[in-house]
């Protein structure tokens, strides 16, 4: 009765809402967020720096791509970073973005940049901007914090986008949001102190790859 039940629903799903459907689905069972988020525990702020700041951010994305097994595949496309078959997804993570340091759950967003625009962008359009169909936005700040929610691009209203001089902001009220992690539902993993930095393990791989030239 309940997988005749299931047909039934699915049977009536409009597209957007079967592929909404899909995703939630991959992001709440695929993933092992708490191992993501004791990555995240571990780089702590040793990758604020100007230079480190685009490491930082593709290694995050390369790690849902791992503690998901393969099912959030990060591609590093422009306009998406990740795909779910054949979903595309962008990935913005920020710290206190969705919680207070204190644990407590933000009515809106922090102001998240979708887009840094070398010149004006007030003449930009969403289509522009936002080329994928879904975002996640992930919540780097502290133990207290660590959370994860999506929005599908279509829900996304004009007056949330910011137009500004040198890119494009975005500030959602959290209760249009899908969270897939809050702070309770993440276990960080005990601190591996033999772990190599990040920055030390970039080093010894540039000196050993140009004293093999």
């Amino acid at each position: 009765m309940i997988g005749i039940r299931l047909q039934l629903v699915i049977g009536v799903l409009e597209p957007w809402e079967a592929q909404m459907s899909d995703l939630r689905h991959i992001l709440v069972n695929a993933v092992d967020w708490s191992r993501f988020f004791t990555i995240v525990d571990h780089v702590g702020d040793s990758m604020n720096d100007r230079k480190s700041r685009f490491d930082k951010s593709d290694m995050f994305e390369d790690a849902l791509d791992n503690c998901s097994e393969g099912a959030v595949q990060w591609v590093d496309n422009v306009g998406w970073d990740h795909v779910i078959g054949d979903i595309t997804m962008e990935m913005k993570s920020q710290k206190n973005c969705l919680y207070t340091s204190k644990g407590a759950l933000k009515k809106k967003t922090a102001s998240i940049k979708l887009m840094n625009s070398l010149g004006s962008a007030e003449k930009r359009t969403a289509d522009e901007v936002m080329r994928f169909e879904h975002l996640l936005i992930v919540d780097t700040g502290s133990r207290d914090s660590f959370s994860v929610a999506v929005l599908a691009k279509k829900d996304i209203k004009r007056e949330w986008l910011d137009f500004k001089t040198d890119g494009v902001l975005l500030q959602v009220p959290t209760d249009k949001l899908f969270f897939v992690v809050r702070p309770l539902d993440v276990k960080i993993g005990e601190r591996n102190n033999s772990i190599q930095c990040y920055q030390q393990a970039k080093r010894k791989m540039q000196r050993e790859w140009l004293a093999s030239i």
